[in-house]
């Protein structure tokens, strides 16, 4: 273990205890602030390598991170209010900046409404996958018998003694604390079918507190489970270029109040982007726990015509589902409005699920292998969903909320457990009459 001192132009020394970690300060910098607001210089501390002992980052810095940096060795990181974390661009894409956890370590980013913690892309490189992004690696249970590594890290990069195995027997597992952090520009693609996305949890339990957190203009998928039993409660994806959220290997946590938004405008060379994708695993297979994710209050929005600039589907242009659940998964979906994709709920598993008091409607098709009870509506058209400005943006005051049925009324909480806050209302946001919009609440949502 080596220690390794720096110095900020503050004069102030710190101490940063890692294994190959190199730490370094540059000058002070003028930055712009995080969120329009006001905010001093910042001095700029570059980190590398092995986080092996308990460490905080102020929110006085502006850390970069030089490739992949992993918190390991027991050690918890600890992120406050306010700071931004820069990944930096390698154009080897092995060698893509992310801030890996461990199973071996622990995460306390708690950010706030007003001071979110916010990790982002280096200024010239401030496009979907303009760097890695975040990943969580836990102890809970997986379906998968073969010891896994987690994707969009090349082993032959690991520093010695890194573990970037997931999975356990622990449900309850904790990795730690996050809240109110924003993803933005992540999602490097490091080979075929490997790459990182703006947040990814494998094998994360549900001891982990996860809320209000936003993935924004991601490559690959924004919210990524790897198995786990990890929860999450206000969660917003902003025109990411796959899957806004995405559950494999027996993923069994519980969801509520999830936005994902497109930009028509976006260019995406994924081959099926979905707001939902759901497998128990790549193969079908039936091995247990099966992937079922629970959610309630869902609002996935596609585009009016469900397509987008450029992507690499049939036509060129075409997204694929508001949901697609497929290869033997299981699931629970509730009290949620979706829609704008071409085909609204695509069902490919004959497993068993849980499909009620959901809102749809596909630009061509609205249930495709799925039959929907009566608790479900087939909207004739967008404006019958109920919602007032539909397609307006997604970050306002009155836009996305129920003013109308079926959208407004209807709400059926029963099956779920009292981990999910009732309401009367379908869809994330709540109507003008029932609470505040929690996306306009601080500046956290970009």
């Amino acid at each position: 273990m080596k220690n390794f001192r720096f110095k900020n132009v503050l004069g102030v020394t710190s101490l940063a205890v890692a294994s190959v970690a190199v730490v370094s300060c540059s000058q002070n910098e003028e930055i712009a602030p995080i969120d329009g607001g006001t905010r001093a210089a910042a001095a700029i501390v570059k980190v590398s390598g092995v986080i092996n002992t308990n460490t905080t980052w102020s929110a006085s810095n502006e850390y970069h991170l030089d490739g992949k940096v992993y918190v390991s060795g027991g050690a918890t990181l600890t992120i406050q209010a306010g700071t931004k974390i820069v990944g930096l661009y390698n154009d080897v894409p092995a060698k893509a900046s992310a801030l890996v956890i461990t199973r071996n370590g622990k995460i306390n980013a708690a950010g706030t409404a007003s001071n979110p913690i916010v990790m982002t892309a280096e200024s010239n490189h401030q496009y979907p996958g303009g760097w890695g992004g975040f990943v969580v690696l836990g102890n809970a249970p997986i379906n998968q018998t073969n010891n896994p590594v987690i994707e969009g890290i090349e082993s032959d990069e690991l520093p010695a003694d890194v573990d970037i195995h997931y999975g356990g027997s622990n449900a309850n597992d904790n990795s730690g604390t996050i809240q109110y952090v924003r993803v933005e520009y992540a999602g490097a693609n490091v080979s075929q079918d490997n790459e990182l996305n703006s947040f990814t949890f494998g094998g994360v339990g549900a001891g982990t507190t996860f809320d209000h957190c936003q993935a924004y203009y991601g490559e690959d998928d924004a919210f990524e489970f790897f198995g786990g039993t990890i929860n999450g409660k206000y969660l917003v994806s902003t025109s990411t270029h796959d899957d806004a959220f995405d559950f494999d290997f027996g993923y069994t946590g519980k969801l509520q109040f999830l936005v994902a938004t497109v930009d028509a405008n976006s260019t995406y060379y994924t081959k099926d982007p979905n707001g939902i994708e759901c497998d128990n695993d790549s193969k079908g297979t039936s091995l247990t726990p099966f992937t079922h994710p629970t959610i309630s209050n869902l609002t996935i929005v596609g585009t009016v015509n469900g397509k987008v600039a450029q992507s690499a589907m049939g036509d060129g242009k075409s997204m694929k589902s508001c949901a697609n659940f497929r290869r033997n998964c299981q699931f629970t979906l509730a009290n949620s409005i979706l829609y704008g994709y071409p085909t609204g709920i695509l069902c490919e598993t004959s497993n068993s699920y849980v499909f009620k008091n959901n809102v749809v409607n596909g630009v061509s098709t609205n249930f495709s292998g799925i039959t929907a009870d009566a608790t479900n509506t087939a909207a004739a058209s967008v404006d019958a969903i109920g919602l007032t400005s539909p397609w307006g943006a997604y970050k306002s005051q009155t836009n996305l909320r129920p003013n109308a049925a079926p959208a407004l009324s209807g709400a059926d909480f029963g099956g779920l457990d009292s981990w999910f806050t009732v309401t009367s209302y379908k869809g994330a946001i709540p109507p003008t009459t029932g609470g505040a919009n929690w996306m306009m609440q601080g500046t956290w949502v970009k």
